[in-house]
């Protein structure tokens, strides 16, 4: 079978980054060329990523090319048993609908599994690409207010995913094991006493049938160094992630166990295989071709939301987007700077600096869009729509935290993240005007003053507005634009 990156123009693990055109060489105008206003906010469209993962994303479920094209996939998963929840042995029932689920199972599994494969190669370009043009314009721009020789390390760019894809260019990390059939009109609140029925249960406030998945992730990396004296010391990381998902209403949950991701130095071979064994409820009474089409479509929902190896490196949701402005900011915070405040003074200035070069190459709803997602869409425990930790029998404990979709936007200049947003304001309101002026007061220093001070001088010269004046307003107005885009994107 040939590789999917062959038809994206890449080799079978190596993404060739894309360079962008070569640009002046000035100091700030290498940093992002820009125009004396901000009236072209949007010159590169980065991916819609309001999903967790990247094939829930997708709405593949509701596709109906998929489901023509099934025949098409290669079939993944292995050789499937079939198991009668009921007895714990081998189904043998002449049942249309079992029959035509293990047929198509694996193929829906090999057609999500090049998809995942697809798409994620696309999305690492993309993020490549832009990232090293991003790199070198927030480099520059650093450079120009006196925080030199900044620069991102590319050679960790993506080393995690980029492991995680050639694995799945190499085999799937699914396994399906096992279909366990339930037959509905067998079925009785009084369940068998087997390790299957652990995994389906009677929900007395719905007054129907609800099915789960558990899979364990599990990787482990050997790590071989010499030390000076010329032995050798080996170093063995295991790290685990437990997922589970309610297949009836796609909630579910997302457990880093013991909080530890990744080593840097993961290898594809490092990965094991997951094992899954898929509950299904069939019915003798229910139209057997619209029970196959509806099973079929809850199946790739399902897995959709199952099937995400790269949540071992970040939520899609957040990937890659907040490395620039984080490493910025580790990197300033270790250098001498005239500025007393620097807790403060830091992460606002270099948010900022980001900040001008994303809303110049993305437009300022990719800062909007972030913010959001971090505050109000982003919780490491769930999976799917929304948090169900599925503690459904007695000593089963896990614990997990949801998304707080109904706090408030909050800004405080006092504090760097509403600060931010003044900055931001005054950016989109006065471009390049602002920038000149703040760098002219920071690099012209001669001896260490306040930066929140300053910053409100600058915001005042540049305005004509008195700080204690051009602050509030800006914060109004930057909630107010934080809470409409909220509602758009349904946060």
């Amino acid at each position: 079978m040939s590789s999917p990156f062959s038809d994206l123009g890449y080799s079978s693990f190596n993404l060739y980054i894309y360079l962008l055109s070569s640009m002046k060489n000035s100091r700030f105008r290498l940093a992002v060329g820009f125009a004396s206003t901000t009236a072209v906010l949007l010159s590169i469209t980065p991916p819609v990523i309001e999903a967790q993962s990247v094939l829930s994303g997708t709405g593949i479920s509701e596709d109906p090319e998929f489901f023509i094209t099934l025949d098409t996939y290669v079939k993944y998963g292995g050789d499937i048993d079939v198991i009668d929840g009921l007895t714990g042995q081998a189904y043998h029932s002449d049942n249309a609908v079992v029959k035509a689920i293990h047929s198509s199972f694996p193929q829906i599994m090999g057609g999500l599994h090049m998809k995942l494969l697809e798409l994620e190669a696309r999305y690492m370009n993309f993020y490549l690409s832009q990232g090293v043009q991003h790199d070198r314009e927030l480099a520059a721009l650093a450079e120009s207010f006196g925080i030199t020789r900044f620069s991102m390390d590319r050679s960790r760019w993506m080393v995690r995913e980029k492991a995680i894809l050639q694995r799945l260019d190499q085999k799937p990390f699914f396994q399906i094991k096992e279909l366990v059939v339930w037959e509905k009109e067998y079925l009785d609140e009084e369940l068998p006493d087997n390790k299957w029925a652990k995994n389906i249960q009677f929900n007395s406030d719905t007054q129907s049938w609800e099915r789960r998945v558990l899979t364990e992730w599990n990787v482990n990396t050997v790590q071989v160094t010499r030390w000076n004296n010329g032995k050798l010391n080996t170093n063995v990381q295991i790290v685990k992630k437990l997922q589970g998902l309610n297949l009836e209403t796609n909630k579910g949950f997302h457990i880093m166990v013991g909080g530890r991701g990744l080593s840097r130095y993961v290898q594809p071979r490092d990965f094991s295989e997951v094992s899954v064994s898929y509950p299904l409820i069939v019915s003798r009474k229910e139209n057997a071709e619209e029970q196959i089409e509806r099973l079929q479509k809850q199946i790739v929902e399902n897995l959709s939301h199952l099937y995400d190896p790269f949540t071992w490196v970040a939520r899609r949701s957040t990937r890659f987007r907040t490395a620039f402005s984080s490493e910025l900011i580790n990197y300033f915070k270790e250098r001498k700077y005239r500025v007393k405040d620097r807790d403060w003074f830091d992460p606002v200035i270099c948010h900022f600096l980001n900040d001008v070069v994303t809303v110049k190459r993305y437009g300022f709803k990719e800062v909007y869009d972030l913010y959001l997602t971090q505050q109000f869409a982003n919780s490491k425990s769930v999976l799917g729509k929304d948090l169900d930790l599925l503690n459904w029998h007695e000593g089963e404990n896990r614990k997990g935290e949801s998304v707080n979709r109904n706090r408030r936007i909050w800004l405080n200049f006092d504090r760097p993240g509403g600060a931010r947003f003044v900055m931001l304001d005054a950016y989109l309101r006065y471009g390049d005007k602002l920038i000149d002026a703040l760098r002219e007061k920071l690099t012209s220093l001669k001896k260490s003053e306040d930066g929140k001070e300053l910053i409100q001088k600058v915001i005042a010269e540049v305005s004509n507005v008195p700080a204690e004046k051009y602050i509030p307003a800006a914060i109004k107005a930057q909630k107010t634009g934080l809470e409409q885009f909220r509602e758009k994107m349904n946060f």
